[in-house]
């Protein structure tokens, strides 16, 4: 691992959020509201298969359908439903 891979984790550019949710108090509800309403200065790239916008940002459905290769990806979702996000 070189210094640059560790400058895409500790400052990343963009950050997919595997398993965003609108769902009040949900894991995914909180890091979604936490990056977009905290000052996060990247793309936040929700990623949830019934949604169509997360705090009003367009959703995707899975990671197949991200229009760029995020530096950072945050998993929000129970470990059986991972794989299908």
């Amino acid at each position: 691992m070189t210094v640059r891979n560790l400058d895409r984790l500790f400052r990343p550019k963009s950050v997919a959020l595997i398993g965003a949710s609108r769902r009040p108090r949900a894991v995914g509800q909180v890091v979604a509201r936490n990056l977009l309403r905290g000052g996060f200065a990247g793309a936040v790239i929700p990623v949830n298969p019934h949604e169509q916008a997360i705090e009003g940002v367009l959703a995707y459905h899975d990671i197949e359908s991200l229009p760029v290769t995020p530096d950072l990806a945050v998993i929000a979702t129970p470990p059986d439903t991972a794989f299908r996000s």
